[in-house]
């Protein structure tokens, strides 16, 4: 992983997702905490973001402690979200666009991407289906897909997943085919690598494209090693 106290709602509050004629209507109620926890999903991360590139430098034990801290008071924002959104998911339903805007969509993401594994695992498929009606950002599927392949010690396919550690400071998780990851990047509304990348004092260079040419046709069919 990386809150809101739990507010019981009034009866007044909720409102049917679903109308009589049969179109889902905007549950402002649903949106307004979603919205909210989303705020508190990232009320570190920013800073996280910023230590993280820092571990490696000379003097990192003040850094390293300082990260450490932040990620406890993370993580308990992020355990009390998700313990929240699986309530709210089971009262008001899954948290499509149509329902909660694209500000709520989002931020219900975000929980979900922070939490533990097994809650993406168990609600992948929701985001996924959801994003194939245009009820979910297609980017945040993607992400969310990234992550899961990642914890499975498999290679991640849109290059959304980074790691920091003492030594080198924010690493991309391996990629497969990293020579098109930008074109498969593009299809799902991600920013290209060299650009998302900046957010972390990354300057990405991408692998050399093979070249179908005489001299590399002698290796056909052999699995040449590719550096991650």
């Amino acid at each position: 992983m990386f809150g809101v106290a739990c507010f019981g709602l009034m009866a007044s509050s909720i409102s049917s997702a679903q109308g009589g004629d049969g179109i889902i209507k905007l549950n402002k109620s649903f949106q307004r905490e979603l919205i909210e926890m989303g705020k508190q999903d990232q009320r570190y991360r920013y800073q996280l973001t910023e230590l993280g590139g820092k571990l490696s430098e000379p003097d990192e034990t003040r850094s390293t402690e300082e990260f450490s801290e932040l990620l406890k008071k993370q993580d308990k924002i992020d355990q009390e979200n998700i313990k929240r959104l699986e309530e709210l998911i089971a009262h008001y339903g899954w948290p499509t666009i149509s329902l909660v805007g694209k500000e709520g969509s989002k931020a219900a993401f975000l929980i979900i991407q922070h939490a533990d594994f097994s809650y993406q695992k168990k609600y992948f498929s929701s985001i996924k289906e959801a994003a194939s009606r245009n009820e979910a950002l297609p980017a945040d599927a993607a992400m969310m897909e990234d992550r899961i392949l990642v914890r499975e010690g498999k290679k991640q396919i849109y290059g959304t997943q980074l790691f920091s550690d003492a030594a080198h400071g924010w690493q991309l998780y391996p990629i497969e085919d990293e020579e098109n990851v930008d074109s498969r990047r593009a299809r799902v509304g991600l920013t290209p690598m060299a650009e998302n990348l900046k957010r972390f004092g990354l300057e990405y260079k991408p692998p050399r494209k093979k070249e179908n040419d005489a001299s590399s046709k002698e290796f056909v069919g052999e699995k040449q090693p590719r550096m991650p």
